[in-house]
């Protein structure tokens, strides 16, 4: 079966992972981290890209990336290919380490941008490693903090000091919510969906000036009204709204 073509950015901007195969944790010990920062590095020395985020974690990895789409599929292929020969040699085993070719997703605005990097530099946050994300030390938050880039590319920080005041203000923005679902391991889209679904709920009952989101739960039109709106704003199949929908439902009412 043919592969699917990538879809090419107008902005040629991408938010790009990897995961291992059959989830498994390939970067699980220090060492493996730093040697795909290590990868991460060499290979832009070969391909012209810029990375602006990126985040490293025991199954899977995250990046914010500029770059013409054949040469970021030339650059990742090189770093994953080289991993793979590292992580097979180490662990005396062969086959597949990355669970098929990398996944991408177009960044075509601004506002998606800032999104994403949050969103990638919260990973360790939202997987309860660490409560401060600049305690993790296998993303690029800390390279915004010092204003020191290792891994990403000279022009992020100057992309970023021109939409910040300071780094407190941009460590401040790390902590708002987000509206968007970005592509990750399964586990992760669907809890980024369920916590939408329950903040379109709240969102919902405070614009019906509602006591309580319970209310809407209640409703049989108030209800058929949220789920055709949480649909719509998740981009779901009627199912998947179900789905979230009892979610939703067992965290507001039990049952």
């Amino acid at each position: 079966m043919p592969r699917t073509a990538r879809k090419e950015s107008c902005t040629n901007l991408y938010h790009a992972i990897g995961r291992g195969i059959n989830k498994e944790r390939i970067f699980n010990q220090t060492r493996e981290k730093n040697n795909f920062k290590r990868l991460l590095v060499k290979y832009q020395e070969k391909y012209e890209v810029e990375i602006y985020s990126y985040v490293i974690m025991s199954t899977h990895f995250h990046l914010l990336i500029s770059a013409d789409l054949k040469v970021l599929s030339g650059y990742l292929a090189g770093i994953l290919a080289e991993f793979a020969e590292y992580y097979n040699y180490k662990h005396n085993r062969n086959g597949h380490v990355f669970q098929n070719r990398f996944s991408s997703e177009c960044v075509e605005s601004l506002q998606y941008f800032w999104n994403c990097m949050r969103y990638i530099h919260m990973n360790p946050v939202n997987a309860n490693i660490v409560k401060n994300p600049l305690k993790y030390k296998f993303s690029s938050l800390k390279e915004y903090e010092t204003e020191k880039n290792q891994i990403i590319h000279p022009k992020a920080i100057k992309v970023y000091k021109s939409e910040f005041t300071d780094f407190q203000e941009y460590f401040e923005f790390h902590q708002k919510g987000l509206k968007n679902v970005f592509i990750d391991v399964p586990e992760e889209v669907e809890a980024q969906q369920q916590k939408l679904a329950l903040s379109i709920l709240i969102q919902e009952a405070h614009l019906q000036s509602l006591e309580s989101p319970k209310e809407i739960i209640e409703d049989y039109n108030l209800r058929e009204k949220y789920k055709k709106k949480l649909q719509k704003e998740l981009l779901i199949s009627k199912r998947k709204t179900e789905r979230l929908y009892r979610h939703v439902k067992r965290c507001i009412i039990g049952k």
